[in-house]
């Protein structure tokens, strides 16, 4: 009597989930493909200068285009040489004079300023924003860091070699046993899993070196150059690992370089895990803070729990001519569950005059506009070995 096919549930489902990882890998290698011929991109958004139409978190398709399709009201990103990109929208056109006839000189405003950016753009190709989606930015910023992608390397890594390990059939084994004199090939399994690990290593390796600038960006000082306005980020190393009774400070300078005097406000926002309990406070100085004193402290707010709303508050307005370093000292109560797990996301926002620059500690999201092209690849990429496993499971099963 013939044997009915004894495939056990995990079978079934992993080569279920492989089919539909195939399906997934060939649309995004599709995507990739679509992207290089008509040079599609995806770009970040930290700021909410262009809410309510693209909030901050967003994540935009974009496309370059000539400077001489772009018609007013369009949202486009410019590149600014030695500054930060910026997306706002398209408020005048006109040609250059003395200039090639490609080029175009632009106005442009963010959706929530008052005024337009305080100076045109000269510009050649522009970045056109398609599409957009709020709130997964984090989630694909999350993707550039090397700890994640060591993750989904190993991952996959792990799907590989499981599909493509050569075995032969159960009952096949029983019906015909390897004589003495022929032993099982031995060398197979080791050669196609060496073949398999080095390149999946490889993925490794050009994964994490892909990233660099993030690694890099987790401390230290860093600075984020707006059209006007300059933000100084200074964190430190207890911010990310803080504990019940610990505390860390996070340090942010606020000026501007303004052809004429203006108003800046400063803004705060977070946004995470209530679990966490954190407290915070801000206190703004004059004067850099200098092993966390000041001569002349102001408290912005009082200690009092970390608002997880999102909701961007008002904590101060300067003149363009001052200068302000704000100090968040984040504190875990000691009553506070040490197993708890999460993230706090704080965002420092300045607006003014036209201009409009945020941060967070360890810059959690790239500068508005920063683009993401590795996203789709690397992802088509692993989703592909999936694929070539359904492949090799389909070609050795009886």
């Amino acid at each position: 009597m013939p044997r009915r096919d004894e495939r056990s549930w995990g079978a079934v489902l992993g080569d279920g989930a492989l089919t539909v990882a195939a399906v997934l890998g060939a649309v995004c290698i599709a995507l990739v493909i679509v992207a290089a011929i008509f040079d599609v991109r995806i770009i970040l958004f930290s700021t909410g200068s262009m809410s309510p139409t693209i909030p901050a978190g967003s994540a935009a398709i974009v496309r370059h285009i000539p400077a001489d399709e772009i018609a007013v009201g369009d949202v486009v990103t410019v590149d600014r040489p030695g500054k930060l990109p910026i997306t706002h929208r398209v408020t005048s056109v006109a040609e250059v004079p003395d200039a090639s006839a490609e080029m175009r000189r632009i106005t442009m405003r963010g959706d929530a300023n008052a005024v337009d950016d305080p100076l045109p753009y000269d510009v050649e190709r522009v970045r056109l924003v398609v599409g957009s989606v709020p709130g997964i930015a984090p989630v694909i910023a999350s993707m550039g860091n090397p700890w994640v992608l060591g993750t989904i390397t190993v991952c996959a890594t792990v799907l590989v070699v499981w599909v493509f390990w050569p075995r032969r059939d159960r009952r096949t084994r029983e019906r015909e046993p390897v004589p003495e004199s022929e032993p099982e090939s031995a060398d197979a399994p080791g050669k196609t899993a060496g073949v398999v690990t080095a390149m999946a290593l490889l993925l490794a390796v050009g994964s994490i070196v892909a990233a660099p600038h993030q690694a890099h960006a987790a401390s230290g000082e860093r600075i984020i150059q707006g059209e006007v306005i300059r933000l100084i980020s200074i964190e430190q190393p207890q911010m990310r690992d803080l504990l019940p009774g610990g505390s860390a400070a996070w340090e942010v300078g606020v000026s501007a370089d303004a052809p004429t005097p203006g108003t800046i406000t400063v803004l705060l926002s977070s946004l995470g895990d209530p679990e966490l309990a954190l407290q915070y406070e801000v206190l703004t100085c004059p004067q850099r803070w200098v092993s966390g004193s000041c001569p002349t402290p102001t408290t912005l707010v009082r200690e009092e729990p970390v608002p997880l709303d999102g909701v961007e508050r008002s904590i101060q307005s300067m003149t363009s001519t001052e200068q302000s370093w704000l100090r968040v000292v984040v504190a875990m109560p000691a009553t506070a569950d040490p197993d708890a797990a999460g993230a706090v996301d704080l965002t420092v926002r300045a607006v003014g005059m036209g201009d409009d620059v945020s941060t967070g500690p360890g810059g959690a999201l790239p500068a508005t506009g920063a683009q993401a092209p590795w996203l789709l690849a690397a992802t088509a990429l692993v989703l592909a070995a999936a694929g070539a496993g359904v492949y090799a499971r389909s070609r050795v099963r009886p």
